[in-house]
């Protein structure tokens, strides 16, 4: 058998275990929502503070869950032999990239113009 696609296949089974360690990772911490429980408070200043707590709690699950998305996708591209390919030009992500992002969908060329697309569609709806 070809030892580049041993490095491969081993690449790919460590990316996977890391992809699924993180997932559990996520899944356990996603669990604790205490910090987004409401109670009243009598102080003004109190209330200001639980609500910019609570919109760091949001914004932090929401990243959760987005990160969890991000990571079951990946698995499944696995699955179905579809990993490592950029999903705009189909070429092969680098290794490199892989073992730094393992769930991502995009070469660092097409995700910089998918970048710069998005910088461009919010500067003109800010417009």
């Amino acid at each position: 058998m070809d030892t580049n696609l041993i490095g491969i296949d081993a690449g790919m089974r460590r990316r996977q275990a890391v992809l699924e360690a993180r997932l559990r990772e996520l899944l356990k911490v996603s669990d604790e929502r205490d910090s987004l429980e409401i109670q009243p408070m009598a102080d003004p200043l109190d209330q200001v503070r639980q609500s910019s707590d609570r919109d760091v709690a949001v914004e932090t699950l929401n990243q959760q869950a987005r990160s969890i998305h991000e990571i079951r996708v990946a698995l499944a591209r696995i699955a179905e032999n579809n990993y490592g390919r950029c999903e705009s030009c189909e070429e092969q992500i680098p290794a490199k990239r892989l073992d730094a992002l393992p769930w991502a969908r995009l070469c660092v060329t097409c995700q910089s113009q998918s970048e710069t697309r998005g910088q461009h569609a919010a500067l003109d709806s800010a417009a």
